[in-house]
């Protein structure tokens, strides 16, 4: 497996936490053709895990790089897990260790095979509804799929073959 984090002090983080662990920085949100090239070439022989910061600049990132490489694997930390003590910054730098653990329990492989249309997520309510952004929030963290639009939650739940038995369950919990 190789773990791609955005800048040295997630990457000296990650290390603290396994020592042992294969890890490409990008730093930041500069993703170059060279570095997409070097994550193909691994993508080859070993697992892609994305481990990116819960913010705008670490979803352009995770973007560009699921597009070169579809079959990345994804991890998604809470925002909340990830500010600094001072509440200015947000990366994967500030989570601690046992945070980290739980992340990488929580890997998404990309599948195929969800049946979940945007039709079942109007009729969830995940959709259209005065309260749809706290049910999509409830649901995403259920699912460790990170929070996110309708569209971008219907995509996450087909792209890790989320069926709607799986959805609906998580809904009534």
């Amino acid at each position: 497996m190789v773990i791609v984090v955005e800048g040295k002090n997630d990457y000296n983080k990650i290390k603290s936490v396994f020592p042992e662990a294969n890890i490409v920085i990008t730093n930041g949100s500069a993703v170059d053709q060279e570095l997409i090239l070097r994550l193909t070439k691994l993508s080859e022989k070993d697992d892609i895990v994305l481990c990116l910061d819960p913010d705008f600049p670490g979803n352009k990132i995770r973007d560009k790089i699921n597009r070169a490489i579809p079959n990345a694997a994804n991890i998604y930390a809470k925002k909340s897990q990830a500010i600094s003590h001072n509440k200015r910054k947000v990366g994967i730098e500030h989570m601690s260790k046992a945070d980290i653990i739980s992340l990488f329990e929580n890997v998404k492989f990309k599948k195929l095979g969800s049946d979940i249309t945007m039709d079942n997520l109007i009729d969830l309510g995940l959709v259209g509804q005065y309260n749809s952004k706290e049910l999509r929030l409830k649901i995403c963290e259920i699912l460790k799929i990170g929070y996110c639009n309708s569209k971008t939650l219907l995509n996450r739940l087909n792209m890790y073959g989320y069926t709607l038995s799986e959805l609906k369950e998580a809904y009534d919990s």
